[in-house]
């Protein structure tokens, strides 16, 4: 039963753990309990990798950063003479989803201000974050059918 308490990120263990444990020992283990702890474990490691950090920066801005650069390249390097029309149509799917995720940042940092904008507490950073998601796919979906 304790076992269950390591499989949540360390910070929720040392923050909750030995909470959990006294309720654990009060209520038993039975299969609806155990059902509840692992939707605890999955909503905590959510929440823990939606606010973890690479390198100073967090995930949305690493996808920003990305998605700019990314532009960069398409500007920069390749030309749409050529190119299927299948491949039109993921970049210009890309773009969209480029664009919509821009404007719901921009949103975001209006409604809640700019470092706060930056966290996956809001709903509208989340969707900002699956928009920069879906642009990534079809900008790969591009650059292969560009390459081949």
């Amino acid at each position: 039963m304790k076992w269950y308490i390591y499989l949540y990120p360390k910070r929720w263990r040392e923050r909750y753990g030995i909470e959990l444990i006294t309720v654990l020992k009060q209520t038993g283990m039975s299969s609806r309990i155990m059902f509840d702890l692992l939707l605890g474990i999955i909503d905590a490691w959510h929440i823990e990798l939606s606010e973890r950090k690479i390198l100073g920066f967090r995930m949305s801005q690493v996808l920003v950063l990305i998605s700019l650069f990314n532009v960069l390249v398409i500007t920069r390097l390749i030309s749409l003479v050529g190119v299927f029309i299948l491949g039109q149509i993921a970049l210009i799917i890309a773009m969209l989803s480029f664009f919509l995720a821009m404007i719901l940042l921009v949103a975001n940092m209006f409604k809640v201000g700019i470092i706060p904008a930056f966290s996956m507490k809001t709903r509208l950073a989340k969707m900002s974050v699956g928009l920069m998601g879906s642009y990534a796919v079809f900008f790969i979906v591009f650059l292969v059918l560009t390459n081949s």
